[in-house]
């Protein structure tokens, strides 16, 4: 039988720090890597792969996870209201069974939402399965301090419960804006003096597009005289999703449009009016984006790249990155090496 871990208590307290410590010391040894980032690498018998903690401002953490646990694994947590966590899952699955939320799991390109209330329950990992993901973690009271001001206050009311359940299980498609910031979150390896100030920025980020995307689910969108109803907004949603899908064969315009059972004009104008820019814009700068932050984080070849963000050839990807950046791949990549 798998041995269930055991997590509690609100973020910062004794009893937290206790229980994360007594986990990380049943499952790792641990490897201080400086600059507030503590490196766990999970002995031999349970897995392979490294959870990496950094320290941040007012109680909060940044936890990635690049793990693959043998046999499986399972834990179990109890939390209280205050508890604040969200998480995007890069790569690989997490099944989440909770108390009030049901079951559900959390899977590649989803984002997780911790309710305003009391949790309890057991995230369990497959056998050998690679699970990448990254987590911000506090509480809910500490936003505003960490935030210093700029907008906690922002963040709509919880709603009701099955809306609660189903960002907690990553199913609600309001949260996705947050997964850009995040990834970059993740792929940032450097280790310089701006390190702490590139990932606090990336967090601020992800708290604003946190902020948009639970408020255009919470009204209708109104903007340049267009009222957009709550399934409206949730099709747009998904339109960025289906475009990053399928990049390496983009649907045209109008395949979009009867994916999202809308008229090809009312998907343009709807998404200009949710995104504030066209669809095709939106998603190019989503890919050169997504360019840039490999060749910065990564030794991938441009080719590699190239292919990876829908590009047909490294000649067409470069001209348009050097179109948008000023500079062309290697350029960029050996200024920031």
């Amino acid at each position: 039988m798998i041995p269930v871990h055991q997590l509690a208590g609100a973020a910062g307290t004794a009893v937290s720090d206790a229980a994360y410590a007594a986990y990380y010391a049943a499952i790792a040894r641990t490897d201080t890597q400086g600059r507030g980032t503590v490196r766990h690498l999970l002995r031999p018998e349970v897995g392979d792969g490294t959870i990496e903690v950094t320290s941040l401002r007012s109680g909060f953490h940044i936890v990635r996870y690049d793990v693959a646990f043998t046999g499986g694994h399972r834990l179990g947590y109890a939390f209280p209201d205050d508890h604040f966590e969200l998480e995007y899952c890069l790569d690989g699955r997490m099944r989440i069974s909770e108390t009030h939320a049901g079951d559900g799991d959390l899977h590649a390109r989803s984002v997780s939402l911790s309710p305003r209330r009391a949790t309890d329950g057991v995230v369990a990992y497959g056998d050998g399965e690679r699970y990448r993901a990254v987590s911000v973690t506090g509480t809910w009271s500490g936003l505003e301090s960490y935030l210093g001001g700029l907008g906690a206050d922002a963040l709509p009311a919880p709603g009701p419960e099955d809306t609660v359940r189903a960002r907690y299980l990553g199913r609600s498609t309001a949260l996705r804006p947050v997964a850009g910031p995040l990834e970059e979150i993740y792929l940032y390896r450097r280790s310089s003096p701006g390190r702490l100030l590139f990932l606090e920025s990336r967090i601020v980020a992800a708290l604003a597009a946190l902020t948009e995307g639970l408020g255009a689910a919470e009204a209708p969108v109104r903007g340049r005289g267009l009222d957009l109803a709550e399934h409206e907004v949730a099709a747009l949603r998904r339109v960025p999703e289906l475009l990053w899908r399928q990049r390496h064969a983009p649907p045209t315009l109008a395949d979009l449009a009867r994916a999202s059972s809308m008229s090809v004009r009312r998907l343009t104008s709807g998404f200009r009016a949710l995104y504030g820019t066209s669809v095709k814009e939106y998603h190019r700068r989503r890919c050169l984006d997504r360019a840039a932050a490999l060749l910065a984080e990564t030794d991938w070849t441009v080719a590699r790249i190239a292919h990876e963000v829908g590009y047909a050839s490294p000649g067409n990807f470069g001209y348009a990155f050097r179109r948008d950046r000023g500079t062309t791949p290697a350029r960029f990549r050996r200024a920031r090496s």
